[in-house]
């Protein structure tokens, strides 16, 4: 099978010289839906008792990684307790159990369980941050209260923030809360449905989250407690960088902790994308700079695969869809044990019924794997005019993260020929050709081609550059004559 490659002379010299694909994460790709898993909660209480605990302790964990000195980046995507049970052996176990107990034992965090789950509500993305939003200030001051007890933080700096938690609220902060408080009362008496609910869930999550964090940002300008543990009078390690630190934790914790949670379902996917044809006008403008670089050809083997970097992977045909993916988040935890599931699925009263989907272990897997190459191999139906094919890498068993362990070598024999654009430079053909030959391995059957523009037809051709394949001493070019 013959596969195309567009790409700009600056990605493709390396492409070609090194025999290298660079595998990109979903984020560098040009649409902002590319592998989208829209992400659900729907469970019984024990199950919101299991999320709630964890929010707690992955807040607690935040904050001691703060107190290291821990980046933004890392406060922001790392944060998240996936093992609730990994501190069990040091004495911080003990304070994250006690957290968490009391926690989910008070009395909102329970009347939210039982509200959620014994109506067995369906919570999306926006409605589950306004639920954390509702009780992140409660889970805050547990967890200063816990670090002052434990004389891991001052005592006279426990209470200063504590004051900065306990004081008035804005009077427009408190009537969002309130009104999510009395959204919850109506939730109760089973007097409104789900899109209604949604909607205002939505709207009181907006509204909290400005106000709240414009009330945070007000107080930073003032004082410096926000920039705890790192004054404003010590030039040495005071910096802006650190009041952004902390308002991850005291103001954005709920969303990051969400991104989080959906991040953690699967792992993070690579890929390298191709088009089974080489004469789409747009393609060449969106990823062969405006017709000015080059679509490289390559040839698959019989089970349409290319050896990348000591294992055959399979170029698969993107499925072009409209319907988005789901999944319900506490049904979903395919990379944890056992051990961990039951940790996330426990309540006060026991292990919740969304264990039994884990019992038949089989099946569960199956579908469970089944979405995430769906995931990995699907477009809405407004990019089926590229006939796209993936070549996919994933985190299973490997750190791909750092960008450069994402550049690979492929079997150099696969890349077949170029073909150049139909304003590709002198220039830039020149330092293609100097690529080609300073490759270990060159096909013997590698060929050029020039991308042109049919005036009578109206639509690009593809021409053989046969003198250049005769001078470049390829012969035996018959299979390619319609690259």
């Amino acid at each position: 099978m013959i596969l195309y490659h567009y790409r700009s002379i600056q990605s493709a010299l390396p492409e070609i010289k090194d025999s290298t694909f660079r595998f990109a994460s979903c984020e560098e790709l040009n649409d902002p839906l590319e592998s989208y898993l829209r992400v659900f909660w729907k469970g019984d209480k024990a199950a919101w008792e299991g999320l709630f605990r964890n929010y707690i302790c992955s807040l607690f964990y935040s904050i001691e990684c703060y107190l290291l000195r821990a980046d933004g980046k890392e406060l922001r995507n790392n944060t998240l307790m996936i093992d609730i049970g990994r501190f069990d052996d040091v004495p911080m176990g003990n304070m994250i159990k006690e957290l968490g107990q009391e926690f989910i034992t008070a009395y909102n965090i329970q009347k939210l369980s039982s509200v959620y789950g014994e109506g067995r509500l369906k919570v999306q993305k926006e409605e589950l941050q306004m639920i954390l939003q509702f009780i992140h200030k409660k889970a805050l001051e547990l967890c200063i209260k816990k670090y002052c007890d434990n004389e891991i933080m001052p005592k006279d700096d426990a209470e200063r923030i504590l004051n900065v938690l306990c004081e008035e609220t804005n009077e427009h902060v408190q009537k969002a809360q309130d009104s999510f408080g009395k959204l919850i009362d109506t939730m109760e008496a089973q007097l409104i449905d789900d899109e209604k609910r949604h909607i205002l869930a939505v709207i009181s999550e907006e509204v909290a989250e400005d106000l709240l964090e414009l009330s945070y940002i007000k107080k930073g300008l003032a004082d410096e407690i926000l920039l705890y543990p790192h004054k404003r009078g010590d030039e040495s390690t005071y910096s802006s960088v650190q009041f952004r630190n902390w308002m991850t934790i005291f103001v954005d914790f709920p969303k990051v902790y969400i991104n989080q949670l959906i991040h953690m379902l699967y792992p993070e996917s690579y890929m390298v994308c191709f088009s089974a044809n080489n004469d789409n006008s747009s393609m060449w403008g969106n990823y062969a700079d405006n017709h000015k670089g080059v679509c490289l050809i390559y040839e698959t083997d019989d089970k349409q695969c290319i050896r990348v970097q000591n294992h055959s992977i399979t170029a698969k045909k993107v499925i072009y869809e409209g319907q988005v993916l789901e999944r319900n988040f506490f049904e979903s935890f395919g990379r944890l044990t056992y051990a961990q599931v039951n940790k996330w699925l426990s309540g006060t009263n026991g292990i919740s019924e969304c264990y039994d989907v884990y019992r038949n272990e089989n099946e569960w897997r199956e579908q469970y794997w089944r979405v995430f190459e769906a995931k990995n191999y699907r477009k809405l139906k407004a990019w089926e005019s590229e006939e796209e094919y993936r070549l996919v890498i994933d985190n299973t068993f490997y750190d791909y993260e750092k960008p450069d362990s994402r550049i690979l070598p492929y079997d150099s024999e696969k890349l077949k020929g170029v073909i150049f654009g139909i304003n590709t430079s002198e220039y830039d053909k020149l330092q293609i050709m100097k690529s080609i030959n300073e490759r270990k391995n060159v096909s013997k059957d590698f060929t050029f081609w020039q991308a042109e523009y049919d005036d009578k037809n109206q639509k690009i051709i593809i021409r053989e550059k046969k003198f250049w394949n005769h001078l470049f001493g390829k012969h035996d070019c018959q299979k390619h004559r319609t690259p």
